[in-house]
């Protein structure tokens, strides 16, 4: 092969590569909550109901005797949908094991009045509750995802070093590191959806994308293209190998 085709095709995979990796990690992560306004009907009940004396509580209970109840409600949407790529969840995993805790800002919840910003206290004191509960459980979890990022990328560089200076074996890492972030993801979201739903709202699901799935595809298509080239190399130079021996003999 001319050293201007091994450069290009070099080139090709390695731009495929960076294709599948950014893909992979800048596809979102989905949060959907359904029927909001019964949710936070339902809620606010709950703190009403409550005999702790919490500032939740006593707001909770003042808006309910108030009569403002359902004018709260009345002023949330139907439904609630926040997307996260990776990297950003990444941030957002670093900054909850650091604090301990969410913001607002976190969960981007909106606040362009006094009623949002009440539904926001009530809805960010609730999750950081359920947090807590979990806490133990979460930081595994965070912590194995924040490690499976890094290792992720580590075995895209490493097919692409294998790539670059023409080694067998390229094509591993990258089906290692596709199968790994699209596993990974699946597991998240579904381990996310089943704590959210058993534990908080039975309408509250996590999903991945569809870019998560052209990744790996993309990943499978150039490991399997590496795989014949080694293949090919391979029997080419048991082919030079036998007609050395034959011309020796």
């Amino acid at each position: 092969m001319k050293k201007s085709q091994l450069i290009l095709r070099k080139s090709l995979c390695s731009l495929a590569a960076i294709i599948s990796l950014v893909a992979l990690l800048s596809s979102p992560v989905t949060f959907k909550m359904y029927e909001v306004k019964d949710y936070a009907s339902s809620l606010i009940d709950t703190f009403a109901n409550q005999s702790d004396g919490s500032a939740m509580s006593i707001a909770a209970k003042a808006a309910v005797e108030s009569g403002l109840k359902q004018d709260l409600v009345d002023q949330l949407p139907d439904k609630v949908e926040i997307s996260e790529s990776h990297l950003s969840l990444y941030r957002l995993v670093s900054r909850y094991r650091q604090n301990k805790r969410l913001q607002s800002s976190d969960l981007k919840l909106p606040a362009k009045n006094k009623v949002q910003l009440f539904m926001d206290d009530l809805i960010l004191y609730l999750v950081n509750s359920e947090l807590k509960v979990h806490e133990g459980e979460l930081q595994q979890i965070t912590q194995i995802y924040q490690l499976s990022l890094w290792i992720i990328c580590v075995l895209y560089l490493l097919g692409v070093a294998l790539l670059l200076f023409n080694r067998y074996w390229s094509w591993l890492p990258f089906v290692l590191g596709a199968a790994s972030a699209l596993g990974f993801q699946v597991f998240i979201a579904h381990t996310l959806t089943e704590m959210v739903q058993k534990e908080v709202y039975s309408k509250m699901l996590f999903t991945y994308s569809w870019g998560s799935w052209a990744g790996f595809l993309l990943a499978l298509a150039l490991a399997g293209y590496l795989f014949y080239l080694d293949v090919c190399r391979y029997r080419a130079k048991g082919k030079a190998n036998k007609n050395k021996e034959a011309n020796n003999n």
